[in-house]
């Protein structure tokens, strides 16, 4: 059952809105007013009243009239969804290509190879994620850089470890042939 206030949903046996606290069914709440005030004024034998006239207990029931009840408004529609954030036309920078930028340089200076291979995933995923997201993000600069500078660092670390390792076999292979 929805309420014809706010139109929240809520369940077919509440009597009130758990939004907006609008009675859901006036209809059926008048009829169960008047069922208790019948059963009250029956239990008490109070001198009879004009039609019509209002009958209430400690505030908390309707007026009780010969009227026939009123057909309830069908329910309002929901409300829209809420719309987007409007950030003005600025755009954001991507997290992962920042990332990408840093863990780039890192590799270069703290963390020779951790750092490369930190720079080249972060890049790939930031280029994923502005592609996917053009009119929200930016900073596909930063990831090429930090993807450049991550592939550099890992070739050199690669030329660096085979150079020290040719220099290794010539340096024991002196040692070895000369015989002292």
């Amino acid at each position: 059952m929805f309420c014809p206030q706010c139109g929240a949903p809520n369940e077919d046996e509440a009597v009130f809105c758990g939004n907006c606290g609008a009675v859901l069914d006036p209809d059926e709440l008048d009829a169960e007013a008047s069922q208790e005030v019948v059963a009250e004024e029956s239990a008490e034998d109070p001198p009879e009243e004009a039609p019509g006239a209002e009958v209430e207990e400690a505030g908390d029931l309707a007026p009780v009239s010969d009227e026939a009840p009123a057909v309830p408004p069908p329910p309002p529609p929901p409300p829209p969804p809420p719309s987007p954030p409007i950030h003005g036309g600025s755009v954001q920078t991507s997290g992962m290509a920042i990332a990408s930028l840093v863990m780039g340089v890192a590799g270069w200076t703290l963390l020779p190879l951790v750092g490369s291979v930190l720079a080249i995933i972060f890049g790939n995923m930031a280029r994923r994620e502005i592609r996917q997201r053009p009119d929200e993000l930016t900073g596909d600069g930063m990831a090429v850089a930090g993807l450049v500078l991550g592939w550099l660092s890992v070739g050199v670390s690669i030329l660096a470890l085979c150079l020290g390792g040719i220099g290794l076999c010539f340096f024991f292979g002196v040692l070895g042939a000369g015989g002292y």
